[in-house]
């Protein structure tokens, strides 16, 4: 009998602590549980979490991100939607607490049929220096603004000094990168200065140093340039003004020619061997044609529109071989039917010869004539206005075939900012670095 008087209380004390335990375990709300019949268009919508407890947010689709993975106690969370250029989607997040599992239902309209998709294209310029008084390394942000929005002007087929005809309206526009890939707001819109040492660098091994993918913010968000001084080659005859990698492209019935392939139509940049980006020459970033258009064959406007162009997929418009070797095959190696094909070896002995005939006999070569290339198919001449061409050139425009390249990559291509036209809901990512080809080009 004593015994079980002792054993009650412990008991009755045993049962209330464990309903104290149970009563204590925080509820989980969320201020809004389902987001019908949104927008086409990059969404980012807001939610409040209340909560006394640990949380875990994860999004269950691959075109929809929350900003905070977990945390503990009450916050807002901003879930961001891609734009959705193929059919109507649904897609789920998914909030955990010890005590409840919340489901927020996303549902996501698609755009109307026959419409363009108008990309707006985040840039981050990682201005790379080893001294801060240099104003050839440490670029001013007001300067690769200015440089931008000439780029757009040229994207937008405005032809900015020379006459002729517009040129084409890619439907696209760069747009200097508001936030970093945390969503921190950048206090220099698109612009992050990164301290470095032994400039000048070797641009072609830059572009193939594994080390510098911890340069990169995600590709599939942003395009990244670089830009740092360039060291000399050939001793110091030859110039680099800018480089770039190709983009990949998937295999299958979406694989555009010319391109590196992949079987994988998603990747991050942990799946990288090599930083994917464009490379500018700053010792040339204050260089420009003048407001008289007067010819200025080192145009950092000219290179960087040349440079993305590559970036998304452009080749030169002129005819070469895989290695970048010139030809005399008169073959179309930019896969654009559009862009007349010229030897260009036969071109430059014929500017060689101009130049050495106007130095003899102090002859000034017009613009017309040494912008002059022939089509080595139909052996009739043109003037030269490409943006992908070389040597002395109007370089003010694209042509239509360009154009589709260009928009294709930018609705395929993996690690390439943009909504995809693919099966988002089901992509995936290898773990790791991969084999991945890799194109340069200049």
């Amino acid at each position: 009998m004593p015994m079980k008087l002792k054993c009650i209380p412990y008991l009755l004390i045993c049962i209330l602590f464990l309903s104290c335990e149970k009563n204590s375990t925080p509820s989980t709300e969320v201020s809004q549980t389902a987001f019908n019949n949104i927008s086409y268009e990059e969404t980012n919508m807001e939610i409040e979490l209340r909560t006394g407890a640990e949380w875990t947010a994860t999004s269950m689709a691959a075109w929809c991100t929350v900003s905070q993975g977990k945390g503990t106690g009450d916050a807002k969370l901003n879930i961001s939607v891609e734009a959705n250029i193929g059919a109507e989607r649904s897609g789920e997040v998914k909030i955990w607490t010890p005590d409840k599992l919340v489901t927020i239902s996303i549902h996501q309209n698609a755009m109307p049929s026959g419409q363009e998709y108008h990309y707006k294209i985040p840039v981050i310029f990682h201005v790379l220096y080893s001294s801060q008084n240099d104003p050839k390394q440490y670029i001013p942000q007001a300067r690769l603004t200015e440089i931008l929005e000439k780029v757009n002007a040229y994207y937008r087929g405005e032809t900015l000094y020379n006459g002729g005809s517009a040129g084409v309206d890619m439907n696209l526009e760069f747009v200097l990168a508001e936030k970093d890939e945390k969503g921190n707001v950048l206090s220099a819109p698109g612009v992050e200065y990164v301290k470095s040492g032994g400039m000048p660098l070797d641009c072609e091994e830059f572009m193939s140093a594994k080390k510098n993918v911890d340069l990169l913010w995600d590709p599939n968000r942003y395009v990244n340039v670089m830009l740092y001084n360039f060291a000399a080659v050939d001793g110091g005859n030859s110039i680099i003004l800018g480089i770039s990698h190709l983009p990949l492209s998937v295999t299958g019935s979406n694989y555009l020619e010319g391109l590196p392939p992949t079987s994988y139509n998603y990747l991050t940049k942990e799946n990288l061997s090599y930083p994917k980006c464009v490379s500018i020459n700053s010792l040339y970033a204050y260089e420009e044609t003048g407001n008289d258009g007067r010819y200025n064959s080192f145009d950092v406007n000219v290179t960087l529109a040349h440079e993305l162009g590559h970036y998304l997929g452009l080749h030169h418009a002129f005819d070469e071989n895989d290695d970048a070797s010139l030809t005399d095959k008169c073959i179309d190696t930019d896969y654009c039917e559009d862009t007349p094909s010229y030897n260009r070896m036969a071109y430059l002995a014929n500017l060689t010869a101009m130049l050495q005939e106007a130095q003899q006999t102090g002859k000034t070569i017009s613009m017309a004539e040494a912008t002059t290339r022939e089509n080595c198919k139909t052996g009739e001449t043109f003037q030269s206005y490409n943006l992908m061409d070389y040597e002395i050139c109007y370089s003010d425009r694209f042509t239509n075939d360009q154009r589709n390249r260009i928009r294709h990559v930018l609705t395929y291509s993996p690690l390439t900012p943009g909504p995809k036209k693919t099966k988002a809901d089901t992509r995936s990512a290898a773990s790791g670095p991969l084999d991945l080809p890799m194109v340069i080009v200049k």
